[in-house]
């Protein structure tokens, strides 16, 4: 069996059962912490984004995608709201739920190809995202519990991207175009979650 195939019921999940890292914060490179709040911005605009197809769309199919997906980024959140206290977290986190809400919702009301290419885009880029603080991490706080926890939601957020993929393997260029730029806005988001 293909562990890699989609599953709209429950998808496959590498963080079950994780616990969160118990980080000396103090100890963290300011580099790290800012990574650190930029992937729990980056969880709490997935789970908007999840939130954002239920009022945008009736396609059962997209609605039990969306749901299923949105549990997994609901227990990565967890994780980085366990890591990272309130006052070391993003001053904008309304503006980035209201931005994961667009994010989600934009793209189920146009229809399924273009959910789905947006969450591929999105999710692929994340995965590559999250490659990148892993490498830092290991260099600068080789924590092996932080390293866990990096490395289990990265492999999600990668099935994540293969689920969407699958579902629409060919969208139509209008949604890959749509996609394209909402990688580009997560590009530019995790900048600004880093330093607000």
């Amino acid at each position: 069996m293909d562990t890699l195939s989609p599953s709209p019921e429950a998808p496959p999940s590498a963080t079950i059962g994780l616990a969160p890292p118990q980080l000396d914060l103090s100890a963290l490179p300011p580099r790290i912490l800012r990574e650190l709040r930029a992937s729990h911005v980056g969880e709490t605009v997935a789970v908007a984004l999840y939130d954002g197809v239920a009022g945008a769309t009736s396609d059962p199919e997209v609605l039990r995608f969306a749901a299923s997906h949105r549990r997994v980024e609901r227990r990565h959140l967890r994780l980085f709201e366990a890591v990272l206290p309130p006052e070391k977290r993003s001053a904008l986190l309304a503006f980035w739920r209201w931005s994961g809400r667009v994010m989600g919702g934009l793209p189920a009301w146009l229809g399924p190809p273009y959910f789905y290419a947006v969450v591929a885009g999105v999710e692929a880029w994340v995965d590559g995202h999250y490659a990148r603080q892993i490498a830092l991490a290991r260099r600068l706080a080789p924590d092996p519990d932080l390293l866990n926890v990096l490395e289990a939601c990265r492999l999600d957020e990668r099935l994540h991207a293969r689920d969407a993929a699958r579902l629409d393997p060919a969208p139509p260029w209008t949604a890959r175009a749509l996609a394209r730029l909402a990688v580009f806005l997560s590009r530019v988001g995790v900048r600004a979650a880093r330093w607000v």
